[in-house]
């Protein structure tokens, strides 16, 4: 093991620290993960293995020093005769022992061995632990050190950990200058969110991203012994872990669809389509069977957070009325893990609705946009899929399941399952494909299965009817921030994917100073896709031809039925019937900011027309739909009109790439 470490070391030009006792925290984590890389084991099992072995053979020894004591005895008695120590056989050579003296030294020595086996456990408990555990809150404050944590960051020498550890040093104090008190806590706080980011990418490469095991501590505890704890540092590492668990405990969405790293633009993912390949034998070269690759595409749009607040000042009262009030709270945070974490928080909340129900829209310049346009996620990349036929979505010749209330949810959901396992060809199933409700709509799911199956229906269990929908054994996933929507989806899990370029970069913020106040910001890359939909096809004839063959995800259409006008409270989707009455759309009513709206054509009966004027004065020209299926999508901007984002008209979709850059099919 101190071979290979020490190759390591080597290699990465570290072997003089080491030897000196000053590797950093990043170093420590770079040599851990170029071991686990070379050799196929982590470095924390090799030293482990590598104690254990050296126990062993100390044990092994001190049997074998016992056993030459006896060979010893038993000869000196073969020399004396084998009797009582009167024979005069080699007496001159020998010291005489008794054969009593030998019955006791291997009682003596069964006791030995008896002692031995205890010692491990009694004298030994690291040896079973494998480490030093240390709390996550260090061992309380000294006059030198915040929390007694014994690093540079929790130095009491900074202003902000002597407030950290008495909330009413303040008054004693000089005012804090912005010059001098400000720029060094955001030099540290940048320091600090640069290591957390690295903390959360080593942490992600290793499969160690799990919010439980970091809060426990399991990752990050002590394995080198006391004499090389370097425990400053191991504390910082346990506290980062901390706080990453407490940020993933808001990235509810990740347990149900993975996030996928390294796109900096787009993805493209190929997939193989096989046609029949088996035959009856005949000689010859008669073949049979073809191979057709097509692709989807993910792609990441730019995000960022910049925030501005108040000067040093304004942040020393706010954390001073956190720790008045906070004293529940299990961990007490430094003033810069406060400041990170609870933005980190707000930004972790703000992302989760935006990767289900978000759309990246181009920023106007000079206007701060809605958080839910700073991707796209779920919602809008199923409509994409059925607006570039991808996707066939289901519905129903009297559309009973576009929709639901608390009374026939149950009903609409068997009726829609029904209909899927009707619509897809004798050679495919969908045993590993999972129904995605809305969260929002579990207390009507819960009234209508008791209402129609039993009173008393239990749904404690995994396997109940809150899990699994009656009668079909399809498992349910309640999905929340779908608001209002009737969306439901069928896919195997882990098809869908969030999609990112660098584990953390949302985590490394940046702080410098601007006059009194203070800017902080991060910038990262994010989106959604599916690995797998089924073929591609040109136009929603062929499309519909096709009769969801290999096609993947099973949706129904959560659309709302236009009666008279459009109101933004009836959803984002809204179709028109067959109410020939409608034939003009001006506004749209009780819009929200952030939301994409999609006005489509669900019969040709109604073909109502938007002119380009009024609200509607910035879309790309007047919209006259021709069929069902002609759509425009349209989003309220700062000046209370409408800009377009994409349109349909007579089988052929526009995308306008000055609003979405990035969307497949505008460039």
């Amino acid at each position: 093991m101190k071979k290979k470490l020490y190759e390591i070391l080597e290699a990465l030009g570290l072997r003089q620290k080491f030897e000196e006792r000053q590797l950093s925290n990043e170093e420590y984590q770079s040599i851990a993960a170029e071991y686990q890389r070379k050799y196929g084991v982590t470095l924390q099992d090799d030293i482990s293995a590598e104690s254990a072995s050296a126990q062993a053979a100390a044990a092994q020894e001190e049997q074998q020093q016992a056993l030459e004591q006896i060979y010893g005895a038993v000869a000196r008695i073969t020399a004396n005769g084998g009797g009582d120590g009167d024979g005069d056989g080699g007496a001159a050579a020998h010291e005489p022992v008794s054969l009593d003296g030998v019955i006791n030294a291997i009682n003596s020595l069964g006791e030995r061995f008896h002692e031995m086996a205890a010692r491990p456990a009694e004298d030994h408990p690291v040896q079973t632990v494998h480490g030093v555990a240390i709390n996550v809150n260090g061992p309380g404050n000294t006059a030198q050190y915040l929390f007694g944590i014994e690093t540079p960051m929790f130095s009491m020498d900074k202003r902000w950990n002597r407030i950290a550890a008495n909330p009413r040093s303040w008054r004693s104090m000089h005012e804090a200058e912005e010059d001098t008190d400000g720029r060094q806590f955001r030099q540290a706080a940048r320091a600090y969110a640069k290591s957390l980011a690295a903390r959360y990418a080593f942490l992600q490469a290793n499969k160690m991203l799990d919010a439980k095991a970091l809060a426990a501590g399991t990752f990050s505890n002590n394995y080198e012994g006391v004499e090389n704890a370097g425990l400053g540092n191991q504390y910082v590492i346990l506290r980062q872990d901390a706080l990453i668990a407490r940020v993933l405990q808001k990235r509810d969405l990740t347990q149900f669809f993975p996030v996928r790293y390294g796109i900096q633009d787009r993805d493209l993912l190929f997939n193989a389509y096989f046609g029949e390949l088996s035959q009856g034998y005949q000689a010859g070269e008669v073949y049979k069977g073809e191979l057709k690759i097509e692709n989807e595409m993910g792609y990441v749009d730019d995000a960022m957070i910049k925030l501005k607040f108040g000067p040093m000042k304004e942040l020393e009262r706010m954390y001073i009325a956190y720790l008045n009030k906070e004293g529940s709270d299990p961990i007490k945070w430094s003033m810069i893990e406060y400041c990170i974490l609870h933005e980190l928080e707000t930004a972790q909340v703000e992302q989760n609705k935006r990767r289900v129900r978000g759309i990246f829209v181009t920023p106007e310049t000079g206007v701060a946009g809605s958080y839910l346009n700073a991707g796209t996620g779920i919602v809008y990349t199923l409509l994409r899929y059925v607006h570039d036929y991808s996707i066939k979505p289901h519905d129903d010749a009297d559309g009973t399941y576009r929709s639901y209330d608390s009374t026939t949810m149950l009903d609409a959901v068997k009726a829609f399952i029904s209909d899927v396992k009707t619509s897809i060809s004798e050679d495919m199933d969908i045993d590993n494909h999972v129904l995605y409700l809305n969260k929002s709509h579990q207390d009507w799911w819960i009234a209508c299965v008791r209402k129609q199956y039993h009173l008393d229906t239990d749904f404690t269990g995994p396997n109940s009817y809150l899990y699994v929908v009656p009668d079909s054994g399809i498992r349910i996933v309640w999905l929340p921030y779908l608001g209002k929507s009737t969306l439901m989806f069928l896919d195997v899990p882990g098809n869908i994917q969030f999609l990112e370029n660098i584990p953390g970069e949302m985590l490394n913020i940046k702080m410098e100073e601007q006059m009194e106040m203070v800017r902080a910001w991060s910038t990262w890359k994010e989106g959604c896709g599916a690995a797998f939909t089924g073929r591609k096809f040109t136009t929603k004839a062929a499309m519909d031809a096709n009769a969801y063959e290999w096609q993947q995800i099973f949706m129904n259409l959560p659309v709302y039925t236009i009666a008279d006008s459009v109101d933004g409270t009836n959803g984002f989707w809204q179709m028109t019937g067959d109410d020939p009455s409608v034939t003009a759309i001006t506004d749209i009513a009780n819009a929200k900011s952030g939301v994409a709206y999609c006005i489509e054509v669900g019969s040709t009966k109604s073909l109502p027309k938007i002119a380009k004027s009024d609200k509607f004065a910035n879309i790309t020209e007047d919209f006259t739909p021709t069929a069902v299926g002609d759509y425009i999508m349209v989003i309220l901007r700062s000046d209370n009109t409408f800009y377009e984002l994409e349109r349909c008209v007579d089988g052929k979709r526009t995308i306008n790439t000055a609003l979405q850059p990035n969307v497949p099919g505008g460039r």
